[in-house]
């Protein structure tokens, strides 16, 4: 899930600055909705964002990366376990 996504299901109705930026997003055609940290970090920039809101975009990102991280190794999730058939150890 691209952070768009992620920001439009997660936070479009918190009431704190996530909440506001994601509202922000919403309805902006132009906002790199594929893009990575940097891309939407210059988009902002370029945007004239306040602090306020580029602090509020670096802890949704941390936050967004966190989530992701654990939906990639399946962490959190009641019984996943994991796959160690290509694993290899060496030399005990």
């Amino acid at each position: 899930m691209n952070f768009y996504t992620w920001m439009m299901k997660k936070h479009l109705r918190t009431m704190d600055p996530v909440g506001d930026l994601a509202r922000d997003m919403q309805p902006d055609k132009e906002f790199p909705r594929d893009g990575n940290k940097e891309e939407i970090e210059m988009y902002l920039e370029t945007c004239g964002a306040c602090s306020g809101c580029m602090d509020a975009f670096n802890k949704a990102w941390r936050k967004y990366e966190r989530e992701a991280g654990r939906a990639e190794t399946g962490s959190g999730s009641k019984g996943t376990r994991r796959n160690l058939s290509k694993v290899r150890f060496t030399g005990v």
